[in-house]
């Protein structure tokens, strides 16, 4: 039973209702300091994924000293936000692309990690200034990777089950955990499995389990997405960053994204899964330094 359970929790990605938009009357998803927005001659925004708090983007507060002004973008029931509404990825697109307009003397970046790549992708197109950048990490690809994804999510959790000896989520999950850290290779190397385990002693307190409610209100639209047609975008202003074991999103399914968008660049961390800001937070420096790039 708890496995069937485990298998509708999953199968909710793939409901057939609608999504719900954020109602007028929800306060604004979006978080900064004011002071830090005005001074500032850059502004970020972080668009985070399904299950991940504000707090990923921890390192970005560091480039405040380089001009940067971070503003967090809540997905529903996450960082404070409320609840009853889902993620609708083009409403959140529109709110990125209304914020960003209104500060033309600013230079615009966005990190989507993620669900929120494509709303970053999407803004990128609509922003008015011509210095927007958009750095994509483990990038959301079209459909949220379709029954791949959703058969992969399948096995990996069910190995994880399997692993932890328990198809309780509080058990199984932190094992799954560690596949997102390495891949499912990096579950048959022993240093890497020494290092996934130092991961997530780390990180243990700050894992968010999923719910079925949780998992709707953050991947119902995703499931939906697609690259509209027309869309025009500057490739040499995006740029992916991903893990080459990704059991989530595979490089395969990223350089179809890549193609669709015109052929942005590929850094590739051999080794590494899904999220990059545990197993390798060096990816924010790599990501600085293409937003600091000149000529592109």
């Amino acid at each position: 039973m708890r496995a069937l359970g485990l298998l509708t929790l999953l199968s909710a990605l793939l409901g057939c209702s609608s999504p719900v938009p954020r109602p007028d009357t929800e306060p604004s998803p979006f978080v900064y300091q004011k002071e830090q927005l005005y001074s500032a001659d850059k502004i970020v925004f972080l668009l985070p994924g399904a299950l991940t708090p504000g707090q990923i983007f921890d390192p970005v507060q560091a480039w405040a000293a380089q001009g940067y002004a971070p503003v967090y973008y809540r997905f529903p029931g996450m960082d404070g936000a409320g609840t009853g509404y889902d993620l609708v990825v083009e409403q959140a697109m529109r709110d990125v692309v209304d914020f960003a307009n209104r500060y033309p003397d600013k230079k615009i970046r966005l990190i989507g990690f993620s669900t929120g790549a494509p709303i970053a992708i999407l803004a990128s197109a609509e922003i008015r200034h011509a210095d927007t950048k958009v750095a994509a990490m483990s990038a959301a690809v079209e459909r949220g990777g379709g029954a791949m994804t959703f058969l992969n999510g399948t096995f990996d959790l069910l190995a994880a089950a399997v692993r932890a000896g328990s198809f309780k989520l509080d058990q199984l999950w932190p094992e799954y955990y560690k596949t997102l850290l390495f891949g499912r290779d990096g579950l048959r190397a022993p240093d890497r499995q020494a290092q996934a385990e130092k991961l997530l002693a780390q990180e243990r307190d700050r894992l968010i389990l999923p719910d079925k409610t949780l998992n709707r209100a953050h991947a119902r639209d995703l499931r939906n997405w697609r690259i509209p047609d027309g869309l025009i975008v500057s490739p040499e202003k995006i740029r992916f960053f991903v893990g080459l074991s990704d059991p989530v999103f595979t490089t395969d399914q990223t350089k179809q994204l890549s193609s669709r968008l015109g052929g942005p660049t590929i850094i590739g961390y051999p080794k590494h899964g899904h999220i990059l800001f545990v197993s390798r937070p060096e990816v924010y420096d790599d990501i600085l330094a293409f937003f600091e790039e000149s000529g592109t």
